[in-house]
Formats: structure tokens, C-alpha cells, sequence
């Protein structure tokens, strides 16, 4: 016999979406967390109506510039090859582009000060056109600056969480 669940104490789960990870879900005591997002960019995605959500966590914009990294190994490292995935994953779960709520974070300025990759702006770009591919509406961002972030989605409620360090936490 296994533990019993009851509504005034319910077992919650937390798991983390690493860097160059996906993960998506239908428990809705599960909350997705992808913590220490740098210039990378977090994605959170939820379809209320058939309770699937999901967090992408890539690091880089483009995969034709790998340098020896093979994308098929790791799709979820890129925009180009992590974002189509991710959708597909939630749309094999019926989750509808029309019904997904979507927030991103990330994105920041941090290790290149000189200025000349900034990898976090050219990450947000590549996010940005791919949603505007798919005709896909962003919801909610907080993304640029100089900090890191980490991001949540509670699957139950849909909601998602950005919490940069030092300040408040923002809910979504």
C-alpha cells in the first residue's frame, strides 16, 4: 500500500528543467523550475483546458553554429531545433496554439560586457521570430538586463513565476 493522499495535505513535486532541457507535464501537483537562467532563455507553456504544460530551457539561438556539438543530440541547446520540439511535445499531449499561455525570461547581458556577441539579445531574437513563425502570442516576458532568473510553471494552476535575485518575485 502506498501513502495516502488527502486535499489538506497533498504531495507536491518539484522538478528542474536544466540547461538544454525540456519537460513537459499533466500532474498538477508538479511545479517546473529552471533556475540560474542566464542568456540562455526560459519558456514556460500551458494549456488550461487539457491541463499540459511545459518549460524549454535552451542556451544558444541557432544550431548551424554548434562547433562540433551535434543538434540532434541535443535539440533542446537551440531556438531553432528546442522550440519546434517543445511545441510538438505539447501538441502530441492535445495541448492548441491558440489556447497556450506562454512566458519567457532570460536573455540577460552577462558574461560578454564588451558587447560583442551578446548572446542573451540574439537568444531573444531568435525566440521571438520563431513564436511570430508559429503565430504563437507571448503572454508575458521579463527578459534582457543583467541578472539571472529563475522560472517556474505550476502545472495545476498554470501559473508561472519569475523571480530575479535581490528582487521580488513575479507572478504570472
Amino acid at each position: 500500500m502506498g501513502p495516502k493522499q488527502s486535499n489538506s495535505n497533498a504531495i507536491s513535486l518539484m522538478t528542474a528543467v536544466n540547461c538544454s532541457e525540456m519537460k513537459i507535464s499533466t500532474n498538477p501537483v508538479e511545479t517546473l523550475v529552471a533556475f540560474s537562467i542566464g542568456s540562455g532563455m526560459g519558456v514556460t507553456a500551458h494549456d488550461p483546458v487539457c491541463g499540459v504544460g511545459g518549460i524549454l530551457n535552451f542556451m544558444l539561438p541557432d544550431s548551424s553554429s554548434a562547433n562540433g556539438v551535434n543538434p540532434e543530440r541535443v535539440p533542446f541547446m537551440f531556438a531553432d531545433t528546442g522550440i519546434p520540439a517543445f511545441l510538438e511535445a505539447l501538441y502530441a499531449q492535445d495541448a492548441q496554439p491558440g489556447r497556450l499561455k506562454v512566458v519567457i525570461a532570460g536573455g540577460a547581458h552577462i558574461l560578454d560586457q564588451a558587447n560583442a556577441y551578446n548572446i542573451g539579445l540574439k537568444n531573444i531574437e531568435a525566440l521571438k521570430a520563431r513564436f511570430n513563425a508559429y503565430n504563437l502570442r507571448i503572454h508575458h516576458e521579463n527578459t534582457g538586463g543583467s541578472n539571472s532568473r529563475t522560472l517556474s510553471l505550476e502545472i495545476g494552476s498554470g501559473c508561472s513565476s519569475i523571480k530575479i535575485f535581490g528582487e521580488r518575485e513575479e507572478k504570472v
